[in-house]
Order: C-alpha cells, then structure tokens, then sequence
C-alpha cells in the first residue's frame, strides 16, 4: 500500500514515477527480450512520460519537489 490515503499524494506520486521509468528503462535495454516485450515496455514509458508530465502542469508541483 502507497499510503493510507484514498488517492496518493503528488510528494509520493513523482517518486513512484521516477522509479517505474528507471525500470522499465533497464528491462527495456535487456537484449534477450522479445520484441513483444520490448513494444510493451516502450508503450509503458510512453504512457508513464505522459502521466509524468501532467504533474510538472500542476500548481503544487514545486512544492511536491521541495519536500521530495
């Protein structure tokens, strides 16, 4: 569990997001992979960038930063 919160908080949010990119960049850079896996990886770090994004459009986002 993120936090006991219904919805996570951005402070916790970019972290999380920071993390499953790294991820998915390392597994995405694995030469055994197929390229089934390969096409989901990137389709992932698509979507994620994109969620990523949103977050630097937010009013709260430099705050979230500072307490990071």
């Amino acid at each position: 569990m993120i936090s006991s919160a219904k919805y996570p908080m951005l402070t916790s949010t970019i972290p999380i997001y920071n993390y499953l990119i790294d991820e998915l960049k390392l597994y995405y850079n694995n030469p055994n992979n197929s390229y089934e896996i390969t096409a989901a990886i990137d389709a992932s770090l698509n979507k994620l960038k994109s969620y990523y994004a949103k977050t630097k459009n937010t009013p709260i986002y430099n705050i979230a930063i500072r307490q990071l």
